[in-house]
């Protein structure tokens, strides 16, 4: 399946300083750096972007940066987003966007769970590998490969932004090409 800009939209799935801080310095900063391109350059395209907080009351708000580049932020208690209802509802508004590109944390959890759901329901979930993380990398890795044997699309950021351009006479490719490199 190839991303298209205009069917796509962008769950940055709970960007909390406290979940962060569990994982791996290294591995964390190379996903908050893939999350942010993907979260600017999803602006600049006018692709819809929802970020979720899981349980903020114990783990924190999202992270400033990602508040801020959400249009909209929503809690949840349910590790997977599908089951929200006020963020099915937000799905539900972008019916016509079937393609959920997901990032964030953790990858074994909230968005393995979400990606599942996600397909189950109709749509097409992509996660990004080099935009989610586990405390335990090998969580990770076991989620990845769980997502794949079920058909889930797995693809890294750049793979996720040159799909979205699509060509590179794309009228928004020289905006974003600081982002490409």
């Amino acid at each position: 399946m190839l991303l298209h800009a205009q069917t796509s939209l962008l769950l940055l799935v709970d960007l909390q300083d406290k979940l962060l801080q569990t994982l791996p310095p290294a591995p964390r900063n190379a996903m908050l750096g893939v999350i942010q391109r993907l979260a600017r350059c999803s602006q600049i395209l006018a692709i819809p972007q929802l970020a979720t907080a899981q349980y903020p009351q114990g783990l924190g708000a999202v992270r400033e940066e990602f508040r801020q580049s959400a249009a909209t932020v929503l809690e949840k208690t349910a590790f997977s987003c599908h089951r929200d209802p006020a963020i099915r509802q937000w799905l539900e508004q972008h019916a016509g966007r079937r393609q959920v590109v997901l990032v964030g944390v953790e990858a074994h959890i909230c968005i393995l769970q979400t990606a599942l759901d996600l397909q189950s329901h109709g749509w097409s979930p992509v996660v990004v590998e080099d935009a989610c993380a586990a405390r335990d990398p090998a969580h990770g890795v076991n989620a990845m490969m769980r997502l794949r044997q079920a058909g889930v699309c797995i693809a890294n950021g750049e793979s996720v932004l040159y799909e979205w351009l699509g060509d590179a006479a794309h009228p928004a490719f020289k905006t974003l090409a600081p982002f490409l490199r």
